[in-house]
């Protein structure tokens, strides 16, 4: 596949304060690649960086066609309350001229805009002013789109507005990174995702095929899970339990498969209730590679 992007040992920090740590990245065209993390890990920095509004402190950054163009949908909409979507939409697009109205109306009615709504944009609803810049974002054909927390207002129709457009966009060839909170909106629009935290990436995850060392179980009572994560432990294993109250469920990473896990789970009385391979799971993933504090995931 074309390399899009690649990230060199890109480093980031402002006065004493480090904020991306030697960050290595590909980005392939039509991939569309998630950046999940807690607040304050660096993502919406990264985003900057690679948009080529903020400046790395180390580090280099590689496009495939140097005169391609970036399309941003930053955190917070930058746009002018007093106009209409059109027309904050024709401001924008003056800056670089290189598209005119027709282009303008062919991106606002893509994301379900009327080009010809004569509202102000102050008086839009949060949901509306994000697929106003959804619009500007992809309005000048982008080989690359950068999106920073997408969803921020959108209703459930949006969101699978929003999805729908990606894929259309990424069988076009358009790169995409996704910066959100919503695990499972990542897990479905994804086909990689990079953990970030405290300035470095983590883990990486890949949804595009299902990891055959993750194995799903589930047991019966605590006393078997206590057996069953002390086994894991003492094997160089690991295993995340999935939030729930009432059952005893969780994702194992072994290099055994179930028919060589079975018989050792029975031979230390571990009632196992379920057991079945497991695609790549991102909030799995995503708690194993938190830390715990106070109850807390940080």
């Amino acid at each position: 596949m074309e390399e899009v992007l690649k990230l060199k040992s890109i480093k980031k920090a402002i006065g004493r304060k480090t904020i991306l740590k030697k960050i290595d990245l590909t980005l392939e065209k039509g991939e569309i690649l998630g950046i999940i993390g807690p607040n304050g890990a660096g993502k919406s920095t990264l985003l900057k960086i690679i948009s080529g509004t903020m400046v790395p402190t180390a580090g280099s950054i590689e496009f495939s066609d140097r005169n391609g163009i970036i399309g941003i949908v930053p955190e917070t909409p930058a746009i002018l309350p007093s106009l209409d979507g059109f027309h904050n939409l024709q401001l924008l697009a003056s800056i670089r001229g290189k598209i005119g109205k027709r282009e303008i109306k062919e991106a606002m009615e893509t994301v379900g805009l009327d080009p010809s709504n004569p509202k102000p944009v102050g008086s839009y609803s949060l949901g509306m002013k994000q697929r106003l810049m959804l619009a500007q974002s992809i309005m000048e054909k982008p080989r690359l789109l950068l999106l920073d927390e997408p969803t921020n207002g959108l209703d459930p129709l949006g969101i699978i507005d929003l999805r729908s457009l990606l894929f259309d966009l990424s069988n076009q060839g358009v790169a995409v990174i996704i910066a959100s909170h919503l695990l499972r909106e990542i897990e479905v629009m994804c086909h990689r995702v990079i953990i970030f935290n405290d300035g470095h990436i983590i883990r990486e995850v890949n949804l595009r095929k299902g990891d055959q060392e993750f194995i799903e179980i589930g047991v019966s009572g605590p006393e078997d899970w206590d057996t069953l994560s002390r086994w894991v432990e003492a094997n160089d294993g690991q295993i995340q339990k999935l939030p729930s109250k009432d059952t005893y469920k969780g994702i194992l990473r072994t290099s055994l498969s179930i028919p060589q896990l079975l018989p050792h789970l029975t031979y230390l009385g571990v009632r196992v209730e379920s057991i079945q391979p497991a695609r790549a799971n991102l909030e799995a993933a995503f708690l194993e590679s938190a830390h715990l504090k106070e109850g807390v995931y940080r």
